[in-house]
This record gives C-alpha cells, sequence and structure tokens, in this order.
C-alpha cells in the first residue's frame, strides 16, 4: 500500500486540527449560551425584566428604527400599554407606531403619556431595572410614581422658531422632574440634583444608567434649561451630561 505523502500528512493533520478547533468553539458557545447571563448575549431576547447587562444597549438599538420588532417586543412583555392614533400636526409635528403607557409597578404623573415604541420600550426596562433598584439601594425605599413634563411637543429644541426639531415633536423624548417614594418622599432634580447625600446619588445613578437604554441622556449637568428635569429621547446620536 502506497505511503501518503508529506502534504497529504500535513492537509489531514490541517484538517482535524481545525475539527477540533470547531468542536472546542461549539462546546464554548454552548457553555456560555447555557450559563452566561441572558442580558450579557446578544443573541439571546430582550425583556424588561432583566438588569442591564453587556448586551441590552444593542439589543435595544436594533428596536429603534423597526416600530413592528418593537410592538412585537411591548407586547411580549409585560407592560401595560395600548397603541396610539398616530397624530399628524403638520409639518415635522407627525407621530407613528406610539403607545400610550397604562399603569406600570411605578405610576406616572401626568398618566398614560405618548410614547414614540422605541421610547415606551427604554422608559419600560429603565423604570424597572435603573428607577426601583437604584430607589431600594439608595434610598432604602421602592418608588411608587415618576413625574414627568410630558412627552409630545410640535416644537424645535428650546421652543425656537428655527434649527434642530425636538425629539418632541416626534413624541421620542421625556422630561422626568421628581421620583416619590413609598414612604411619601419626593426626590426632584431641581431642589435635589447637588445634594451631597443619597438623594444626589440617586438621581446621578438613573441618569448615567439612562444613557445606557436612551439615546440622549440630558441633567442639569448640561445647561440651566434643564435645571429642573432629566431629559430622555431616542436622538439618532448619542449624548450623554
Amino acid at each position: 500500500m502506497r505511503e501518503p505523502s508529506p502534504d497529504a500528512l500535513r492537509l489531514a493533520g490541517l484538517a482535524a486540527g481545525l475539527f477540533d478547533f470547531a468542536l472546542f468553539g461549539l462546546g464554548c458557545f454552548a457553555y456560555v449560551d447555557a450559563y452566561a447571563p441572558p442580558q450579557d448575549l446578544p443573541w439571546k431576547p430582550l425583556s424588561v425584566e432583566q438588569p442591564l447587562g453587556l448586551a441590552t444597549t444593542g439589543k435595544l438599538d436594533r428596536l429603534i428604527s423597526r416600530p413592528g420588532a418593537c410592538l412585537a417586543f411591548l407586547d411580549e412583555q409585560p407592560v401595560a400599554f395600548m397603541r396610539a392614533r398616530d397624530q399628524d400636526d403638520g409639518g415635522f409635528c407627525v407621530v407613528r407606531d406610539a403607545v400610550l403607557l397604562g399603569a406600570q409597578e411605578l405610576e406616572l404623573s401626568p398618566a398614560r403619556p405618548m410614547m414614540g415604541c422605541s421610547l415606551g420600550a427604554a422608559f419600560a426596562i429603565w423604570t424597572r431595572q435603573v428607577v426601583q433598584p437604584a430607589a431600594r439601594e439608595i434610598l432604602g425605599q421602592p418608588a411608587t410614581q415618576i413625574d414627568h413634563y410630558g412627552t409630545y411637543a410640535c416644537r424645535r429644541i428650546y421652543g425656537r422658531s428655527e434649527g434642530r426639531v425636538s425629539q418632541h415633536a416626534a413624541a421620542l423624548a421625556i422630561d422626568v422632574s421628581r421620583v416619590r417614594l413609598a414612604d411619601g418622599r419626593r426626590i426632584s432634580v431641581l431642589s435635589d440634583w447637588n445634594d451631597p447625600g443619597p438623594k444626589g446619588r440617586f438621581l446621578r445613578r438613573i441618569r448615567d444608567q439612562g444613557c445606557r437604554l436612551f439615546r440622549v441622556a440630558l441633567s442639569p449637568d448640561y445647561n440651566v434649561a434643564h435645571r429642573n428635569h432629566l431629559h430622555f429621547d431616542m436622538s439618532p446620536y448619542r449624548l450623554c451630561r
């Protein structure tokens, strides 16, 4: 029987090595898939019930330009909402595929704000996985209500007659003014942002982690126009200040 040539032996060895490497890779993938936290794995579904993880931002980003996928996501989650009617106030003030958030673990005041779907999805995760854990950890009480200045407003940024259109004009922004706690305390952006104690730490925590969910997160650190609220929106760019 003719012996294989050295080249054939090298190719056979290379093929065997590649096969072993592929088996090792599949084994590693199976181990990670089975035991790593799902919020850290980009191929696992996004969930409002999972804490923020390495892959949360990327998963949420994929919903932003896909209204159908975003609405399907909310349908699968324990989130109270209903579809909002499309709104067209002319010019740049057009709202499509928006939702009305209903009663949540944290109440909203005013209630049932209209939100573009991507804002609604980010907000639902933020209240559960950022605000509530931070309130319990830093302030020792669960949060019960979030006060806000609204979502939809047909205007340009800062209400100017010219310039960039506000994300509020598409119901893709919300301005949060206060968080109320179960013991009756009200944590106010206007009054407590510069507090050196727990109130200030809490507000900065929910701003900082909000940067991982919303595209833009602005606070009193940004400018005087935001001295009394945290502005979160779903702009095409990212800004955290």
